[in-house]
């Protein structure tokens, strides 16, 4: 019985590795987690740029009345009614 679970979990792990949803559910529990490095870009409504912000530990959520609660280098930042560009800065 416990080689048939553990092959079963093992089979499950395997197919999961390439899969696209358990990528970003990794990213997601990292970035909860640790955080990300990331360059965020605050826009006004007419699309100037009103603030950027950029680390390696950023950690970003959205509340229920849709305030974006930035993390950055020990300090919140909250942002309402802004458009906000939010990239993930990737090691290529």
């Amino acid at each position: 019985m416990k080689k048939l679970l553990m092959s079963s979990v093992l089979a499950g792990a395997v197919l999961l590795s390439g899969c696209t949803v358990w990528d970003d559910t990794v990213t997601n529990f990292k970035s909860n987690t640790e955080g990300l490095d990331r360059k965020i870009t605050v826009y006004s409504q007419t699309g100037e740029v009103i603030a950027e912000y950029e680390g390696e530990n950023v950690r970003t959520e959205v509340n229920d009345g849709g305030q974006l609660i930035i993390n950055l280098n020990g300090k919140r930042v909250q942002v309402l009614n802004a458009n906000v560009i939010i990239e993930e800065n990737t090691a290529e």
